[in-house]
């Protein structure tokens, strides 16, 4: 099984070695590691480009177009091997990754789920991790993020690679955009792997409120792709494959909203402001459910603004919470 690991890359100079290190020392290294910068300040370019000197299977590219997307996408134009893997740029590769699917049967499979561990203020967990195809799950508990995804190379190009529209969420996103194209995917449930860092020079203050337009471009890029997906194939592959795609898009529409929903909330909580003018501009959002086949019930509107206002008075679990409410059948009357 032969995969090609693909690490963007913007100003971590002081991270980027100890990533490499692990990855190319690790029990099996990769069949090759791309490196894509995107636009660094800080040195990061010469250094990868003194690191990966006499080493053959590795290659340092440039992606001047923002976003990590990009990135990704520019490193996967280049990748020939049959599997593909995602790592960011400040975290620490599993020894055992590599040695642990090498052998593994995964004949049939477009896509590989795999458990990873967080790393925050030094106490490690498990990422929340729920082994489903539901889209509702993806939508409302993030499972597929992008260390959560090995990909078989030919169904990701052909599902449309990374959207460089999304520069947050982005695998969120794209997620999403996998689970709706319904593939085989194989759920790993053995172990978690890597150590995914937050660390603080990469974590902005008031996040939500910050990046809010990000955040909202990429719930409506989702939206957008799904509202298509009802009257047109969503990619080349679904135009070839037209059974594959998810058949309850109906479903889908509360969850999206209480995702936005929630959302609202945390800005307003970041804000400690009933009306602020970043939350006054975020609510615009919501006009997307106005559309045509994007109706919602007085009862679903309600839970939504009352999810909204939970979030806002710093309720815990609001995910798991809303991910209750969307799969219950009474909620969607």
């Amino acid at each position: 099984m032969d995969i090609t690991v693909i690490i963007p890359v913007k100003d971590r100079r002081e991270h980027i070695g100890k990533t490499l290190d692990s990855i190319l020392k690790s029990g099996i290294a990769p069949k090759e590691v791309i490196i894509v910068d995107n636009e660094s300040t800080d040195g990061t370019y010469q250094f990868c480009e003194q690191y990966i000197k006499n080493r053959p299977n590795t290659t340092l590219l440039r992606e001047t177009f923002p976003g990590a997307a990009a990135a990704r996408n520019k490193g996967l134009k280049s990748c020939k091997t049959e599997w593909v893997y995602f790592f960011d740029s400040d975290d620490i590769f599993d020894y055992n990754f590599m040695s642990t699917f090498h052998n593994a049967k995964v004949e049939g499979y477009d896509v590989i789920a795999i458990p990873t561990r967080r790393v925050v203020g030094g106490k490690t967990f498990i990422r929340p991790y729920i082994p489903s195809n539901d889209p509702r799950v993806q939508i409302l508990g993030d499972v597929l993020g992008t260390q959560n995804m090995l990909f078989r190379t030919d169904f990701l190009k052909s599902i449309g690679a990374w959207n460089t529209e999304c520069r947050a969420w982005e695998d969120w996103e794209l997620g999403l955009r996998v689970m709706l194209h319904q593939p085989k995917i194989l759920w790993f449930k053995e172990k978690a792997f890597h150590e995914i860092i937050a660390n603080e020079d990469s974590v902005l203050g008031d996040t939500y409120s910050l990046n809010y337009k990000y955040f909202i471009r990429t719930m409506t890029a989702a939206i957008n792709d799904l509202q298509s997906s009802i009257l047109q194939p969503l990619s080349h592959y679904h135009a070839q494959h037209l059974p594959c795609l998810y058949p309850h898009l109906d479903l889908l529409i509360f969850p999206l909203y209480l995702r936005l929903c929630i959302l609202l909330g945390y800005i307003q909580n970041e804000k400690m402001k009933g009306k602020s003018k970043e939350f006054r501009l975020a609510v615009k959002a919501l006009t997307i459910f106005k559309k045509d086949n994007f109706t919602l019930t007085a009862n679903q509107k309600f839970a939504g603004n009352c999810l909204r206002i939970y979030t806002m008075l710093g309720g815990k679990n609001a995910w798991k919470v809303a991910l209750k409410m969307a799969q219950d059948k009474s909620a969607r009357k």
